[in-house]
């Protein structure tokens, strides 16, 4: 009698135990900003005046992947028609459960003025659906530094308990 009441405790406390899943969310997405101040003298958002919009611009569900390798979103076709939509120097924002983990600036191919200071997103014209995450614009500048928060590691475990990291 003791042997089974010993295995059905145990029993219990296995069936019981949950896997630790605080260091992932629930949600990544992207939201553009209702507001914002930039940081003097440089192309960065000042994240304390930083106020996102009520609603993501690209949800969830259609991000369907993540290359952390190359930093860059494969995206469903509604988000991005979104992203082909956005204007130059369109400030954003890449949320965990609409925590911000990074912003940034949508910095297409043909602009003709540099960000040197952010991380900047762009179509990636080659694939059609993906959405490229870049140290700068036109690229990293020597002597600038920019924390780079692509990779961040609630981000990954998110998209990763998602099924959607590569």
């Amino acid at each position: 009698m003791t042997k089974l009441v010993l295995i059905l405790a145990m029993a219990a406390a296995c069936v019981s135990c949950k896997k630790d899943n605080s260091n992932s969310g629930e949600t990544v997405e992207v939201y553009l900003l209702k507001s914002y101040q930039l940081t003097a003298g440089k192309c960065e958002i000042d994240a304390s005046s930083a106020v996102l919009e009520d609603a993501a611009i690209i949800q969830n569900q259609e991000i369907l992947e993540y290359a952390k390798t190359s930093y860059q979103f494969k995206l469903a076709d509604p988000a991005v028609q979104k992203t082909k939509a956005l204007g130059d120097r369109t400030p954003f924002a890449v949320t965990v459960d609409k925590k911000v983990i990074y912003y940034g600036f949508f910095k297409p191919g043909y602009s003709s003025s540099s960000c040197d200071h952010s991380i900047t997103m762009d179509l990636d014209w080659t694939t059609g659906n993906r959405i490229s995450l870049k140290l700068g614009y036109p690229g990293p500048l020597q002597g600038v530094t920019i924390e780079d928060r692509r990779n961040n590691p609630v981000l990954l475990a998110t998209l990763n308990k998602q099924g959607k990291l590569r």
